[in-house]
């Protein structure tokens, strides 16, 4: 699908329920879900599309924390980011697609899960981010982390696999190669998670599910 029959496509309301139902499995008995090839096709067509139409210019280098908070430590993490919207053709199909994903999850555990943001993520080789949690127990309303990856042909001599922790006294963790179609879902306060150097560009689409968590009409987050 091009990106003009993107543009006069109307998003689809009904998905397949299927995935969603084996990532809410995996989340009860482990906390994680690793659906290789779990990716719907026409979900990693429009990405792929709106990726390779991604101007240098649009892609800033990521920081860590948030607001008034934020800092760049390319000690710490050296990928590009370019944030996903629903102000191009591709987008809305992938963020309705997990709005149906973040339903079905809210219906089958009660998670309470309010919103969703992501972003498109672009390693140069050799970069990488160290070791993280995505959101401090208690201190942040990210709860749920989804990585999707987008990486044809990719191989186990290209490195670059997200390292999944168990917790802080694990060393060793679940190793996901990223190759295209490919993607995981795991609890943001509950898996410290690396990201290791690649041979070659790596390209993923991290996103997370939040709870609301406004106070006072000050929106969470900030913006």
């Amino acid at each position: 699908m091009n990106r003009e029959q993107l543009a006069s496509h109307q998003p689809l309301r009904i998905f397949d329920e299927l995935i969603f139902e084996n990532i809410v499995d995996d989340l009860v008995s482990k906390g994680f879900s690793i659906q290789e090839n779990g990716l719907p096709e026409f979900i990693t067509d429009a990405l792929l599309t709106r990726q390779r139409w991604i101007a240098d210019e649009e892609y800033k280098k990521a920081g860590i924390g948030r607001s008034f908070n934020y800092q760049k430590a390319e000690e710490i993490r050296g990928d590009e980011i370019c944030w996903i919207t629903g102000s191009t053709p591709e987008g809305p199909l992938w963020l309705d697609w997990c709005a149906a994903m973040q339903n079905y999850i809210n219906r089958s555990l009660f998670m309470g899960l309010f919103s969703f943001e992501s972003h498109f993520a672009c390693y140069e080789p050799g970069k990488f981010y160290k070791r993280h949690v995505d959101a401090f127990k208690g201190q942040g309303n990210r709860v749920l982390s989804l990585v999707a990856y987008l990486n044809d042909d990719w191989k186990s001599e290209d490195g670059g696999e997200l390292v999944l922790y168990a917790d802080s006294e694990d060393l060793i963790g679940t190793r996901v190669l990223p190759k295209i179609g490919t993607f995981v879902v795991f609890l943001s306060e509950d898996f410290p998670h690396e990201v290791l150097p690649a041979a070659r560009t790596r390209h993923s689409v991290a996103g997370w599910f939040r709870v609301n968590g406004s106070v006072n009409d000050n929106l969470d987050p900030p913006r």
